[in-house]
């Protein structure tokens, strides 16, 4: 069983915009409207939700420890990883508990996003059940910065009893926003993490450093078993303390980027536990969200182990 920890968010779309709009002195002018050539699209979102719906769709049992609200939006989201097989026997429900995320998107694939966070603003091990760990093999917490309430020694505690019963523990230390991860504020965590996983903007915002590597080299001075950098279409690097493991990445026509990150993380976790190596699970997770960005529909148009396969197969020409 694979535990999540992490957001569920409603998102929200607003693409095929040529240009986005500006404030012009009054609230209804030329400047200030964009017409869209594409429908406003919701989407299942949220760094907890994302990686679990991506891991059930690989056919791994998964448990998602996160939450939505009561209202009609909540009911979708849950709807949709119920549907997929998630276990939500630790998922809370909360009267204007869902968050949301609305995204505008141009057609250079800039996006502005307006953040609502739900119950997330208290969401904290204390609303974790008595059974949430139970039957694990491995935890992966994500979101890092978008849980405050575990923030001050929730998560220590949490990593402490997973790897008390022998559970692979991987934490995600993006997005870099309010409340972005530290080293500071890691420190205490990394040794208790068997892989830690960021790209290369929210490396430099945790550790200052601007080349990855040195920043990557300073997260397992401080403790962490690996360290896995994405890369987007360039792949991937996974550093280990004797090690660094570079990994090409599969471009694509990308349509939405959102859950990319999510889905390298899913299925890098699940590509390990099936006994892949680091190299052939980087490139399996590469793969898996090449086809989460080239399909459109985010997280919802996640690949099965045989479309992920089968992409491999062609890229590779066999």
């Amino acid at each position: 069983m694979f535990v999540v920890i992490g957001t569920t968010t409603a998102d929200l779309f607003i693409s095929g915009v040529e240009r986005m709009p500006r404030f012009d002195g009054d609230e209804f002018t030329t400047s200030s409207l964009s017409f869209c050539r594409r429908p406003l699209t919701i989407a299942l979102g949220g760094n907890g939700a994302n990686s679990a719906y991506v891991l059930r769709t690989l056919g791994a049992p998964v448990r998602l420890c996160s939450g939505t609200g009561t209202n009609e939006i909540g009911a979708l989201m849950t709807g949709w990883l119920a549907a997929r097989g998630v276990d939500l026997s630790a998922f809370l429900r909360r009267e204007d508990g869902t968050a949301s995320t609305t995204t505008v998107i141009d057609d250079r694939l800039n996006r502005l996003s307006f953040y609502y966070p739900g119950l997330f603003t208290t969401f904290s091990a204390a609303d974790l059940p008595p059974s949430w760990l139970d039957g694990a093999h491995t935890l992966l917490i994500t979101g890092y910065p978008l849980l405050p309430g575990f923030h001050g020694g929730g998560f220590a505690a949490i990593l402490q009893t997973a790897r008390a019963r022998g559970v692979t523990t991987a934490l995600d230390i993006g997005p870099a926003v309010d409340h972005s991860a530290t080293l500071l504020a890691l420190t205490p965590l990394l040794p208790l993490v068997d892989i830690l996983l960021t790209n290369e903007y929210e490396l430099t915002v945790a550790t200052g450093d601007r080349e990855a590597e040195t920043g990557a080299r300073r997260l397992i001075a401080a403790g962490a078993a690996s360290v896995i950098v994405k890369r987007g279409k360039a792949g991937a690097c996974l550093y280990s303390p004797d090690s660094l493991i570079q990994v090409e990445g599969f471009p694509v026509q990308a349509s939405v980027t959102i859950g990319a990150g999510d889905s390298f993380n899913a299925a890098f976790l699940y590509a390990i536990h099936a006994g892949m190596s680091p190299a052939e699970a980087a490139a399996f997770a590469n793969a898996a969200a090449a086809l989460v960005v080239q399909g459109g529909r985010s997280v919802l148009g996640a690949p099965d182990v045989a479309a992920v396969e089968a992409f491999l197969r062609q890229r590779r020409g066999a």
